[in-house]
């Protein structure tokens, strides 16, 4: 379940949402999800969206259970059937009143991030209520959303007076040996949660390379538009669209990243090869049932033959909070954590790259990564966790749980070697994951068209070419806490992209 109880008090409400659980998978349809997933992606068979409307499809008796239950108690409730989703609404004037006939004692919560229990039916079952319920389905259980996703950029640019003042897009690319491709037959997805970008902005730029804007549809509107949000959104655009100018774009905007996934997985019109994600919340201030689901969601979206990649943050390991703790969405194994570098280039070729730091004593400004506390690694990752804890000892504590690594790669993410792109009318240059991670998605974009296949779910292929030639390993610098090292890392993965190298090898592997 989700709601923001943060509006609580203006609008009087408190909102739930239940995520109802699919239907249980026949050996057919295991079968159909073992060849979208466990074979090399050339020999893979992603799922139509037929397919996948079928074995995602909620179980309509766990659906009519949960609504019955809410009627009986007069709360508000709907049903979304595609998203699986069920919002539940309970006014405060009713909660106050017992003359209206609804009951606040099935509610208790269960943990402080926002899992709740709908049918603690009287003193003892709430009295003998636990975090178990929370993934119990036979318990009546959903979330109310406390926390509030941000972009992961700071959603500022420093002004410079042309783009040879900062390095192009295109620079970054060819340092980074990409293949060549300008993303023919590729659906590229971006989810933004606010945010918006002036056409003015976009031929500008464009302009400057002699390359035409590229196809760009839009699913749903921003929910805000600050400054700092547009100056993102519009990078994102310009950052992957020069790189893949004949893909086609689909914006998906959703009040939560995990509504506007759902969005983009129940679009059967635009077939989706890759999805960046710029948007991020500390995975610590996420419910149980929210982590599951995104992961869910993430899981399906491989199954369909879609790469996601997201940003792994930019506030370094603390990622602004006193401890160690990683972000939502880049905790899930079914998603491309993108680090980032700083990154000097001259002639086009890399001169030094080390992890990107620009922290001050006022502001963590780092690439994001560690070790998730909220879900645990895949098998494909065990050994170079490993690996780094024999290395670096003194980080075993934050590895004692088992927890998914991030990230798995990186990119140039600094200001001061940052990106030129066209904003308001002006050149400006602007640094973040949330810059390097379209960037991935672009190259994810051309390999495929150079392919003539979807690697979707690519990670563990990554994996198998650690400490080749495929990557630039980043060995100096830290995030704060972690430092980098030959192999994976936790401030910059398997390191940055050398693209040809890369798209070849994975093509050689069986």
């Amino acid at each position: 379940m989700e709601a923001t109880q943060e509006n609580i008090a203006q609008s009087d409400t408190i909102e739930i949402k239940v995520y109802v659980p699919i239907n249980d998978v026949t050996e057919r349809q295991q079968g159909m999800i073992d060849n979208a997933i466990k074979k090399h992606p050339r020999d893979r068979k992603y799922l139509t969206n037929s397919a996948y409307s079928e074995i995602f499809a909620p179980s309509k008796h766990d659906a009519n259970d949960i609504i019955e239950h809410a009627e009986a108690q007069n709360w508000d409730v709907s049903f979304d059937e595609k998203a699986r989703e069920i919002t539940i609404k309970i006014n405060s004037d009713n909660v106050t009143k017992p003359q209206s006939g609804t009951s606040t004692i099935p509610l208790i919560f269960l943990s402080s991030q926002g899992d709740i229990h709908l049918d603690a039916a009287d003193s003892t079952q709430k009295a003998n209520a636990s975090a178990k319920d929370i993934v119990d389905p036979t318990q009546k259980t959903g979330f109310v959303k406390n926390n509030q996703e941000r972009r992961v950029g700071r959603g500022h640019g420093i002004p410079i007076q042309e783009p040879a003042h900062g390095y192009s897009v295109l620079e970054i690319a060819e340092s980074y040996n990409f293949p060549d491709g300008d993303g023919e037959g590729q659906t590229i997805g971006i989810i933004e949660l606010g945010g918006q970008f002036e056409q003015n902005d976009l031929e500008n730029f464009f302009d400057e390379y002699n390359t035409p804007v590229p196809e760009i549809q839009i699913v749903g509107a921003p929910t805000t538009t600050p400054q700092n949000d547009n100056v993102e959104v519009t990078a994102d655009i310009q950052v992957a669209g020069i790189l893949a100018p004949k893909a086609k774009f689909v914006i998906y905007y959703g009040t939560t990243i995990l509504s506007a996934m759902k969005t983009a997985l129940a679009d059967t019109k635009n077939k989706l090869t890759v999805i960046s994600i710029s948007w991020a919340g500390s995975e610590l201030g996420y419910s149980l049932q929210e982590i599951t689901e995104l992961n869910n969601v993430f899981h399906e979206a491989s199954l369909k033959g879609i790469t996601i990649v997201g940003a792994s943050g930019d506030n370094g390991a603390l990622n602004n909070k006193q401890y160690a703790n990683v972000n939502v969405p880049v905790n899930s194994s079914y998603v491309l954590a993108c680090g980032g570098t700083q990154t000097y280039i001259t002639d086009d070729k890399i001169v030094v790259e080390s992890v990107w730091n620009e922290s001050t004593q006022q502001a963590q400004i780092a690439s994001g990564g560690g070790f998730s506390q909220r879900i645990a690694e895949q098998q494909y990752q065990t050994a170079t966790s490993q690996e780094y804890i024999k290395k670096f000892p003194e980080f075993e504590p934050y590895y004692l749980s088992g927890g998914r690594g991030i990230p798995d790669i990186a990119a140039n993410a600094a200001d001061a070697s940052g990106y030129t792109i066209f904003f308001e009318g002006r050149w400006i240059k602007v640094g973040g994951t949330s810059l390097a991670t379209p960037l991935w998605a672009a190259l994810i974009a051309r390999m495929n068209q150079n392919l003539g296949y979807r690697l979707g779910f690519i990670n563990p292929y990554l994996y198998k070419l650690i400490n080749s030639s495929s990557f630039n390993q980043i060995l100096e610098g830290n995030n704060n806490l972690y430092l980098a090292a030959e192999g994976w890392n936790p401030c910059t993965g398997l390191g940055t992209p050398n693209g040809k190298e890369l798209m070849q090898a994975i093509d050689g592997l069986e």
